[in-house]
């Protein structure tokens, strides 16, 4: 039996220019993961001053902050997601599950039948 097909998409949410998308998302979720900013961009092989970049430029283009930060100390710093970041986060991924399902029964409906028997 032939696999489904599937759709490889990047949803990013724009206006003029881009406001949040999976690199951004990938970011939060690591901070919400390890509790750090540094370390989130750590596991996607990104340095520090890009995350703290990307992340600035995103929180500008919303117009509110995304990460509530920890001056290090004898405990270490971090950061943490704000309120309106965990919204965000929790909307995006299940908007992107379900554009994902949307566009993978679409590659079915239109392709299948072209690929079959290849």
């Amino acid at each position: 039996m032939e696999q489904p097909l599937k759709v490889r998409a990047s949803l990013r949410i724009v206006r003029e220019d881009k406001l949040f998308g999976p690199g951004v998302a990938q970011l939060l979720e690591g901070v919400e993961q390890f509790g750090s900013l540094r370390r989130s961009a750590a596991r996607m092989e990104m340095s520090y001053n890009k995350a703290w970049s990307v992340v600035h430029g995103c929180e500008e283009a919303l117009g509110f902050a995304l990460l509530e930060r920890r001056i290090g100390g004898a405990g270490g710093g971090g950061a943490v997601l704000t309120e309106k970041a965990k919204a965000l986060l929790a909307r995006y991924q299940a908007f992107s599950k379900q554009a994902h399902e949307v566009l993978d029964e679409m590659a079915e409906e239109y392709f299948a039948d072209l690929l079959d028997g290849r």
